[in-house]
């Protein structure tokens, strides 16, 4: 059996049980690396995350190579950054897509620009070769240093708020839909961090607890059942049932968007720094 595959759907939809009509558990975006556990029946298999995470995935969403899947795990060096994105057959607006992208999907640069500046070609995992808007992607990020840490800090707060607005999908991971550990896992992964992807700290994962006092923007605050990114003076962002969408709320209670039932929930301060 093959052990290991790339993502070559849009979002491929990770299931609690090997059927349609089970929870979702996560999602897994084009070009992301997953390995498989174990087969199922009726085209399912069941996989493992590069961030740990598990559950069951229809074949179709992905390319099961373990050939592909280590050429493209060591090739792939841009993200997608732009809510939304088409790989085009050409470097025009007119061209015809060859894959449609959200936020976090991955993909091989080479780096040759359009003569008219705005597209760069690449390549996709079934080796078609197409164009993007420049603007749309990122350098991926696959490893991290602390070391420049009020960039870093920055960058993770840009991420988190490049979601507001999105509304609230349980286990979704896109500008289509996306929950509390979604919103903020993508937010560290999109800079290069693999963090755990529910609400809670978890051992082997960089997030370590800390105090109140020392919490800073970009650093989570989890809740029973829910976590959120600290932005500054109060205020944090974070994707709730509540809100039904991202949205910035504040524990400071002269504020408009305080958030009464989080400011007296029982909280856990966490991060990487």
């Amino acid at each position: 059996m093959m052990k290991y595959a790339v993502v070559n759907k849009t979002i491929g939809v990770l299931k609690s049980e090997p059927k349609d009509n089970s929870e979702n558990v996560d999602e897994v975006l084009f070009g992301m690396n997953v390995e498989i556990i174990k087969e199922s029946l009726n085209n399912w298999v069941y996989i493992k995350t590069l961030y740990k995470y598990e559950g069951y995935i229809n074949k179709e969403a992905l390319m099961i190579s373990d050939k592909i899947s280590k050429q493209w795990e060591k090739e792939k060096n841009v993200v997608v950054i732009n809510s939304f994105a088409d790989v085009l057959n050409k470097p025009e607006a007119s061209g015809y897509q060859l894959a449609n992208l959200t936020r976090g999907a991955n993909l091989i640069s080479t780096n040759h620009i359009s003569e008219n500046q705005k597209f760069v070609k690449v390549i996709l995992p079934n080796s078609k070769i197409g164009w993007i808007r420049k603007n749309f992607i990122s350098d991926l990020k696959k490893t991290y240093t602390i070391d420049g840490e009020e960039v870093l800090r920055e960058n993770l707060v840009k991420s988190a708020l490049s979601y507001l607005g999105t509304q609230y999908r349980w286990g979704g991971k896109t500008p289509l839909g996306i929950d509390c550990s979604g919103l903020c896992s993508m937010a560290y992964m999109l800079n290069g961090i693999l963090i755990y992807r529910d609400a809670k700290i978890k051992e082997g994962f960089p997030i370590k607890e800390i105090t109140c006092e020392k919490l800073k923007k970009g650093d989570l605050i989890f809740f029973p059942g829910h976590v959120a990114m600290y932005l500054e003076k109060g205020n944090f962002v974070h994707s709730s049932t509540s809100n039904d969408i991202v949205k910035v709320n504040s524990f400071n209670k002269y504020s408009d968007n305080y958030s009464d039932d989080l400011k007296k929930s029982p909280k856990i301060y966490g991060s990487i720094f």
